[in-house]
């Protein structure tokens, strides 16, 4: 049995870049990716009080001498988001003792008198380098070089294989599997199979297909099978809210519910009224608000759940043979239309 990590993708859309690039906070113009930040900045000093309030951290020892650990110590709760504003990041950078027994890259030399040490992240546990910032010789990737988190970078098809090795070492190897699994480097491979794949609905509404996600990841995975490789994870957008008929909300198309267009509107997650229309991080169309892409709902979510666990349960097994289209035949032909 494999040690299954469950990371929450959490707090990296308020620092994406907008379609507009600046914005108006009172009568000053900022970068529209930093609104929401600036917005939430002037509360963090309430929000440590109140940690501190509940217990969650010790009144006068920080972080590094042992505070903050009890409750939220006691809990496998893991975070990431893209690693955009530098700002933002660096701020939240810390150095801290290396446990023992662990390999000292990216630390400062053994020291007689301490425990060797290194830079981490404090922002989350772990974080990537996005598609806009992975220039090689941009601050993004010198950032990141420094910070012992473990790190993602994304992989799409506008990167070419020279470039991915090079982020990792100064190699050149053809072939993005290939080239990561001659260079020795240890990486997982996590597939996105949701970004990118969003559409507009008949009615206006911005979806995405339950059957064009699952093509996606049966794909990834017949291609790592191919290269000896081993899909290592999958990130999803999903939610388990309610609307307030109790029924999950109705954002992506199909599902063994079977979604149809006509029913994207039933449930489609409403955000606060008193939000504008023309706000730049919000999904509007005909009244109907989200902050966010389309999610999969809670039926949609554990449709994605089983088929990848029955896959590997049935590969482990040798049931599957070649001519055998991966998940998307678990749906029965059941694709987008």
């Amino acid at each position: 049995m494999k040690l299954q990590v469950r990371i929450g993708r959490i707090a990296g859309q308020y620092a994406k870049p907008r379609s507009s690039a600046m914005e108006k906070i009172g009568d000053r113009e900022v970068l529209s990716f930093r609104k929401e930040f600036e917005r939430i900045s002037d509360g963090l000093s309430d929000a440590l009080g109140f940690t501190r309030t509940i217990g969650v951290g010790m009144e006068n020892a920080p972080y590094e001498k042992g505070g903050g650990r009890g409750v939220l110590g006691e809990v496998d709760f893991y975070t990431s988001h893209e690693g955009l504003m530098l700002n933002y990041e660096e701020a939240m950078t810390r150095e801290f003792p290396l446990p023992p027994g662990v390999a000292q890259s990216h630390s400062k030399p053994l020291d007689t008198e301490a425990r060797p040490k290194a830079f981490y992240n404090t922002s989350a546990h772990f974080l990537w380098i996005g598609d806009r910032t992975r220039q090689l010789d941009g601050a993004h990737v010198e950032y990141f070089r420094g910070i012992r988190n473990p790190i993602g970078i994304k992989v799409g098809p506008s990167m070419v294989d020279d470039e991915l090795v090079r982020l990792l070492d100064k190699k050149y190897l053809p072939g993005h599997i290939a080239a990561v699994q001659k260079s020795g480097h240890p990486v997982i491979w996590i597939c996105d199979p949701m970004h990118g794949n969003t559409l507009t609905s008949s009615s206006g509404l911005k979806t995405r297909h339950f059957g064009t996600i699952i093509s996606e990841l049966t794909a990834c995975i017949r291609v790592h099978a191919a290269s000896k490789s081993r899909l290592g994870g999958v990130s999803l957008e999903f939610t388990g809210e309610l609307a307030e008929d109790g029924f999950s909300v109705t954002e992506c198309l199909g599902g063994s519910m079977g979604l149809s267009e006509e029913q994207l509107g039933l449930r489609y997650q409403v955000r606060s009224p008193a939000i504008h229309a023309n706000h730049t991080n919000v999904t509007c169309v005909n009244g109907v608000q989200s902050f966010c892409d389309p999610r999969l709902n809670f039926e949609q979510s554990l449709d994605v759940a089983f088929l990848i666990s029955n896959h590997f349960k049935k590969e482990r097994l040798g049931e599957y043979h070649e001519n055998v289209d991966v998940l998307y035949a678990e749906l029965g032909g059941q694709g987008p239309a």
